[in-house]
């Protein structure tokens, strides 16, 4: 069964990236998917989500919901047909929502896994800790907003990585059925980026020196969106 099309506010969305060995991302990508290369390294991070009035589109509001949501995510491109899509794939979803893990998993088939999040957001600095129920994920970020983009970045300038973002509004994730994987668009009516300068970073996933040998993956950059009118549109595949 394919999710219907939902909508709501991002209010609040951290973009942490990486710039990583594309032979490493390589062996975590299923078929067809392969990761989209910009400066000789492929893209992967962590979106922390903080979704405000998600629901059915055009049902009532006080039918929808609030969540904090955190998603690992890769930069990738795959074919169909003659056409070369980009999008990101994401291995895993948390989120603090019981009914985001009940409804998404258990009726439509798409993971989603059970969270604690903390949270702070005071005159443009944010705290995010995010703590898995199994002990498969473990984040904690702090940041403010910062004045510049890095100069060391994959990216060209913040602009280039905005855009980038922007066009992989395809996500590409596994699904509770073996053997099978969901797609899912984000349409947004807005898009701005500002940059986030960090102060303190970890994950267990980055940091997992099983998956990303050292030397192999390396933070690259933060960026902010806030207040973006956005649906959500599932594609069978």
């Amino acid at each position: 069964m394919e999710l219907p099309v939902l909508s709501g506010i991002i209010e609040r969305r951290i973009l942490i990236n990486y710039r990583v060995d594309p032979d490493v991302i390589r062996k975590i990508l299923p078929y067809p998917l392969k990761p989209i290369i910009i400066g000789g390294y492929a893209s992967a991070g962590i979106c922390l989500l903080k979704l405000r009035d998600i629901g059915l589109k055009y049902s009532p509001k006080f039918l929808k919901i609030n969540s904090e949501n955190a998603a690992h995510r890769v930069l990738v491109q795959w074919r169909e047909g003659e056409q070369v899509r980009c999008g990101v794939y994401i291995p895993r979803r948390d989120t603090d929502s019981l009914l985001n893990v009940w409804l998404a998993g258990k009726v439509f088939a798409w993971p989603h896994y059970p969270a604690q999040f903390q949270t702070e957001e005071d005159n443009e600095n944010y705290f995010v800790s995010v703590r898995s129920s199994d002990h498969r994920t473990s984040v904690l970020v702090r940041a403010k907003v910062g004045s510049t983009f890095p100069s060391s970045s994959m990216f060209r300038s913040i602009e280039h990585a905005s855009e980038c973002f922007q066009e992989c509004s395809w996500g590409y994730s596994p699904s509770m059925e073996p053997g099978h994987y969901k797609q899912i668009q984000l349409k947004t009516t807005g898009w701005a980026v500002k940059p986030l300068d960090i102060q303190e970073l970890s994950s267990n996933f980055f940091e997992d020196e099983t998956i990303f040998p050292k030397r192999s993956v390396t933070f690259d950059n933060a960026l902010l969106m806030e207040n973006i009118p956005h649906e959500w549109h599932s594609i069978p595949t």
